[in-house]
């Protein structure tokens, strides 16, 4: 629920920042960069229940917004390319980042590490 949450803002927010005269660059980065700490903590609270060391998965979670920032690079950039434009362009990018988010998220960043037993 927090990643559909979190796309439907996004793309609800980039869309209506473009209807204001924002341009779609600013407004896929900036509906996004709102988002971000309302993300982690759902996730980290709710999505994944963990319990891990918060900095560590603080850094963790930059990491990958990294990568999902880039993705709003080169989607944007393919959009001014005329390649697509609009409510596309935030759809595409809506759907890109919740996927690799939750394989990121679940394999690395809210990752529960497997506790060693010892043989009996």
């Amino acid at each position: 629920m927090v990643g559909f949450f979190n796309t439907a803002v996004y793309f609800a927010l980039a869309n209506i920042l473009v209807k204001f005269g924002v341009s779609e660059t600013i407004a896929a980065y900036a509906a996004y960069g709102a988002l971000m700490p309302i993300s982690f903590i759902g996730h980290r609270k709710l999505t994944f229940l963990s319990k891990g060391r918060l900095g560590v998965e603080w850094l963790r979670f930059c990491a990958v917004q990294i990568t999902n920032i880039t993705i709003i690079f080169v989607v944007t950039n393919l959009s001014k390319s005329g390649y697509f434009a609009g409510w596309l362009t935030f759809a595409i990018i809506s759907v890109l980042i919740p996927m690799l988010n939750f394989l990121l998220f679940q394999l690395w960043v809210f990752a529960v590490p497997h506790q060693k037993t010892e043989d009996r």
